[in-house]
Order: C-alpha cells, then sequence, then structure tokens
C-alpha cells in the first residue's frame, strides 16, 4: 500500500500476485523482448504519435491522431503512426535476421518472434501498449488507497467540473482516521494521483482544481472489470 512518513503498511496481495503471473504465461518473454527491440528501434515515431493521439484506447480499437506538422499539406491523404512504423520495417536477408543478440542467439523461437515483428508491426504495438497499461493499471492498484479509489470515482462522477483541494479534504480525513495518523498530508495524498497520472491538476497555487484523466477513468474501468467483488474494498 501507499507509504506514509513514519507509517508503512506492507501486505502481500496474492490475487494481485496471480494475475501477474497471468500476464508473463500469457505473454512469451522471447516475444516480449522483440518487442522491446522494436519499440526501441521506433521510439521517436511512437513519441511522436502518442502526443498527436487524440481517440482511441490500448485494447485493440482504432487510432486517430492529429496530422504531424512535418506532413506535406499537399500529400491528399493523412496518414498515422502505425501505418509508417508498417511502413518503415526494413527488409532483411535471411543472413540479417540470423545476427541476433547472443541473448537470443541459441533461442529456437527467436527468428520466428522476429519475422512476426516484422510482418506485423501495428499489432507489436498494440500488444506491448496493452501489456504496458496492465503492469502500470497493476502497479498503481498495490499501492492506492481505498479513500483514493474513492476519490477518483469522484472526480469521475465530474469530468466537467473539477474539484477543488478543499473539496477533496473528506477523502483525505477519512483516510487519517483509518490510518490512526496525520503525518501524510492532503498535498501529498492528492499528488500521489497527479504523479500516477490519473489526476491532472491546474490553476493558480492558491486555487488549484484537480480532474480526472482519460487514464485514471481507464484505470477504474480496468481495476472494476478484474477485480470485481473487491476493487473498492480496502482496508485504508
Amino acid at each position: 500500500m501507499n507509504t506514509e512518513r513514519g507509517h508503512t503498511v506492507c501486505a502481500i496481495n496474492w490475487q494481485v500476485l496471480l494475475e501477474y503471473v497471468k500476464v508473463l504465461l500469457s505473454w512469451p518473454p522471447i516475444a516480449l523482448a522483440i518487442t522491446l527491440l522494436f519499440i526501441s528501434k521506433f521510439r521517436p515515431s511512437i513519441d511522436d504519435f502518442i502526443k498527436r493521439l487524440v481517440e482511441g484506447n490500448i485494447f485493440g480499437q482504432n487510432f486517430k491522431a492529429v496530422p504531424s506538422p512535418q506532413q506535406s499539406s499537399t500529400s491528399g491523404a493523412e496518414e498515422n503512426l502505425l501505418t509508417k512504423a508498417s511502413e518503415a520495417v526494413p527488409q532483411t536477408t535471411d543472413s540479417q535476421e540470423q545476427n541476433l543478440p547472443p541473448s537470443l542467439a541459441n533461442d529456437p523461437t527467436a527468428h520466428a518472434a522476429v519475422k512476426y515483428v516484422r510482418e506485423h508491426p501495428v499489432d507489436t504495438i498494440l500488444e506491448y501498449r496493452s501489456l504496458l497499461f496492465k503492469y502500470n493499471s497493476e502497479r498503481l492498484y498495490t499501492s492506492i488507497y481505498g479513500t483514493q479509489i474513492a476519490l477518483l470515482e469522484f472526480l469521475a462522477s465530474r469530468p466537467n467540473a473539477p474539484a477543488s483541494l478543499a473539496e477533496l479534504v473528506q477523502f483525505h480525513d477519512e483516510h487519517q482516521k483509518k490510518v490512526g495518523s496525520n503525518t501524510y498530508q492532503l498535498r501529498e495524498y492528492v499528488n500521489f494521483l497527479v504523479n500516477y497520472e490519473v489526476v491532472t491538476v491546474s490553476g493558480a497555487e492558491d486555487s488549484l482544481e484537480y480532474t480526472i484523466t482519460q487514464g485514471g477513468v481507464e484505470f477504474l474501468s480496468y481495476i472494476k472489470a478484474n477485480y470485481p467483488t473487491n476493487w473498492n474494498q480496502r482496508a485504508l
């Protein structure tokens, strides 16, 4: 759980541990290694696409991005990153495919994995984003307090109406009552969610406003789908 100054709550969440195991078993380690190599190779283009992304989600739905400033205004059609990534995959000879890093050289599935990534760059990117989202969601879920989940639910109920810090005090007060300590200050309590990018903050220092992000909405959907009976059942 969250770590406070002078107060640490440690517990093994066996259900989360089992979920990690399921993720690892559903994604062959060799394919993950090849995926990471591919993402590293096309990192600048992927970063550019993510910055321009305006619609879609990471579970294989269609994506929509604003045109890149570098695109020609006379091209006649908009392009997106995933198409570019597919076209950018270099054509290699059999001898080049044999040039694998030492860690993969003796793996009998490596060549098939490399071939799949080269032939399916779009699917590879989508699967990588899905895996990364699940990892980050599980990581947050093992650290978040129940009162912070309730805070996210409160913000999700009013997506077009930012909340002031004063409106969030009730969740912090409830947390302090449950913990029996006042060492975890309100600003730190809320900034934990800001740092995980499930909440965004705006406004002047003396009039800050907080809004749930799309990532926060997707996180709530994820835990409700994967932990339907206890997503909001936290001791603290």
